[in-house]
């Protein structure tokens, strides 16, 4: 067993695989361990991805697509629905089957891939990370790397040995519940999810119906971790399933959390970068992740061949990367995480009273400043929570 690599990726999911494959097709000893015994189990999301995102890591292949989504509902607590496109044509994946191809692209490009092993800790020399102690079995053993990658998801124990700020506050952070329902047959709208909203349904969070073929979805619920003391995320998506899909079969059940900050502001250090759930690279509003996941991996792997090549490991060195994540998310997952703040403030009325308002608007027509400066008008109170919002200046284009 080979205990010495120039990369070391803890986590085999989409992020951690791209990152793996990058690093060894450019030639470089890579090593990827994932501590489950199979890749892509359990399954801990929606499982909806972007098309041309995924398009850009690996070909669309219907082994692993279940749905292909052209349209989104956003629903009101009381019924009232604005239905409009995607930012781009949307899937609905099987993880564990997409996660499996991922990993076959780190394979393929020459990764060594180990399950059933996880990270104890970082190895150290002063504050350069050089390596990690791992366990697999009964066997604890130490692996150098020059380089390290964490990318073991929200809960990242690496990075934080790392001494990289990974906790958000309570408020900035989903607890998660979701079914897979069988039996569904004639309730499912084609080619469409649904957002429902409400803080009656799912305090200050969303429940979402998302197909997988005619007959099944994943129907989970996010609530904001500070609104969870005294009911819980799965006792709010009971009643739901109850009132609306009352003949639905339990075909399966995930539980977990899910930071909603946006990206970490450090998110690396000497000899170590995060990448993925581990570096909070998901959407600010919606908490999807895997798209983003994989685009950090791609920008960190661009920034870590450099290392690399040039022998400069140090945190000055990789934070190229955070410039370069920044640069290309940093405005708008500001005012994505500013729009879920004002919606969190807004009681159920009034949500449901834009909801309806913009469900009278000609979106396809629109851009996104258009329709808010739209809202705004027949809502004035909105325009005052809008402030930070429109501070970003992303609302005027």
């Amino acid at each position: 067993m080979e205990t010495a690599y120039d990369v070391l990726v803890v986590g085999a999911g989409p992020a951690g695989s791209v990152a793996a494959a990058r690093f060894a097709a450019r030639g470089f000893k890579t090593l990827l361990i994932e501590k489950r015994q199979e890749i892509g189990v359990p399954v801990r999301c929606g499982e909806a991805v972007g098309r041309h995102t995924t398009e850009q890591f690996l070909p669309i292949d219907d082994r692993w697509v279940r749905a292909y989504i052209s349209h989104y509902a956003i629903v009101s607590v009381y019924g009232d629905r604005v239905v409009l496109p995607p930012t781009e044509p949307t899937l609905i994946i099987d993880r564990k089957v997409f996660d499996w191809e991922v990993a076959h692209l780190a394979a393929n490009a020459g990764a060594h891939i180990r399950t059933r092993t996880q990270a104890e800790g970082l190895l150290f020399e002063g504050d350069q990370v050089v390596g990690a102690r791992l366990r697999s079995g009964e066997r604890t053993y130490e692996v150098r790397a020059r380089l390290v990658i964490a990318a073991d998801g929200t809960e990242s124990q690496v990075a934080r040995w790392a001494g990289l700020k990974t906790v958000p506050p309570m408020g900035d952070y989903y607890v998660g519940f979701q079914y897979l329902l069988g039996n569904l047959r004639g309730r499912l709208t084609a080619h469409q999810c649904e957002y429902h909203l409400g803080n009656a349904i799912a305090p200050a969070g969303y429940i979402w119906v998302f197909p997988k073929g005619e007959d099944a979805a994943n129907v989970g619920i996010v609530i904001g971790a500070d609104r969870a003391r005294e009911v819980s995320a799965r006792a709010y998506l009971d009643r739901f399933i109850a009132q609306h899909f009352p003949e639905g079969v339990d075909l399966g059940t995930v539980a977990g959390g899910i930071p909603t900050t946006g990206a970490i502001k450090r998110m690396v250090t000497h000899g170590l970068m995060a990448v993925g759930d581990a570096a909070h690279q998901a959407d600010p509003l919606t908490a999807g992740g895997i798209g983003l996941g994989m685009i950090g991996a791609e920008i960190a792997a661009t920034v870590g061949v450099k290392a690399l090549q040039t022998g400069d490991l140090s945190a000055k060195a990789l934070s190229e990367y955070e410039r370069l994540w920044e640069a290309r998310f940093g405005r708008m997952h500001k005012a994505l995480y500013q729009l879920r703040k004002m919606t969190i403030r807004m009681d159920d009325d009034r949500l449901a009273a834009l909801i309806k308002t913009a469900a009278s608007l000609p979106l396809a027509e629109m851009s996104l400043g258009q329709v808010l400066m739209t809202l705004f008008k027949h809502h004035p109170l909105m325009l005052i929570e809008a402030q930070a919002l429109i501070a970003t200046g992303l609302v005027l284009k």
